[in-house]
């Protein structure tokens, strides 16, 4: 098993990026495990990145906010970003919509303007409408659906890379509790990390009877990722800052204690020695992962 790890110090916020193998502990619900495997992405080692822009449909009748709609004519913001991709990264662009329908509108590409280009045209406005029941369900199945489709792309390439998902998206948005949790327990048996950038002007929304809110919230923390609230002229920045923990990130790999299909706790820390050296710095990662023997059937 692999577990990425973001570091930031407290005073300048950037990545720490002399870590080494013997300064971080790693626990399995308690449980101390040696680390047989270390990479870093200062040393342009570790597993290279497939960056997904994902939005919804941009539905006649919703607000301007609070979705993806905000997005519509400010792709280009984003671009200059995209230069802070390594050589061996790729991008890639898809969506979901009310309708049903989930959609990888781009296979990762090494072309920045070609996934702009198409970001463009995936946030153009389409006339279906919803805000029923039905809607709302049909919704909940094309985004668990969408990001199924993004893990298995992942595992249909060789080397197999870490897929990065940025929702674009105001996730002003909610999933039934249990099912969103065996979405999470998808990426935990796998591998993934998702980011977000919302509108700083959209509404917050913090309740959904009978569901979790804010599931792009929900999935960033499970995942190990961020959530970023800005402006639009912030959109860039909030971009590269995602990259940059991506590409200094470390990946430690370990042995799982048992291959049992169930949600392990895990806790990364540095040594003592080394928590003194630095003081401050904050790590992030997945708290949780599922062993599990074989990659799961939807997965291929």
């Amino acid at each position: 098993m692999l577990v990425d790890v973001i570091t930031r110090d407290r005073k300048s916020g950037l990545p720490v990026r002399d870590f080494k193998k013997e300064d971080f502990r790693l626990f399995d619900n308690g449980h101390e495990l040696p680390i047989t495997t270390f990479d870093a992405g200062a040393r342009y080692d570790t597993r290279a990145i497939t960056l997904w822009l994902v939005v919804i449909c941009n539905e006649g009748g919703l607000p301007k906010f609070g979705a993806s709609a905000e997005f519509l004519g400010e792709e280009s913001l984003l671009r200059p970003a995209l230069d802070h991709l390594e050589a061996h990264d790729r991008v890639g662009v898809a969506h979901w919509c009310d309708n049903g329908d989930s959609r990888i509108d781009l296979l990762p590409t090494e072309d920045r303007d070609k996934a702009i280009g198409k970001l463009a045209e995936t946030l153009k406005p389409i006339p279906f409408e919803g805000g029923t029941s039905e809607s709302d369900e049909a919704g909940e199945q094309a985004f668990r659906k969408l990001i199924r489709l993004i893990i298995r792309d992942a595992y249909g390439r060789n080397p197999t890379p870490l897929p990065a998902i940025v929702f674009l998206h105001g996730d002003h948005t909610g999933q039934p509790h249990g099912k969103l949790n065996k979405l999470v327990d998808d990426f935990l048996e796998t591998s993934g990390i998702a980011f977000g950038i919302r509108d700083s002007r959209s509404p917050n929304l913090h309740f959904i009877i009978g569901e979790q809110a804010k599931i792009m919230h929900y999935i960033a923390k499970h995942t190990g990722g961020e959530y970023f609230s800005v402006p639009p002229v912030e959109y860039e920045n909030a971009l590269e800052a995602i990259l940059m923990q991506l590409h200094y990130r470390y990946e430690l790999g370990f042995i799982p204690p048992a291959i049992d299909g169930k949600r392990h706790e895990l806790r990364v820390e540095l040594k003592q020695a080394v928590t003194a050296e630095h003081k401050g710095v904050r790590l992030r990662y997945r708290p949780e992962y599922i062993p599990v023997r074989e990659q799961p059937e939807w997965a291929h």
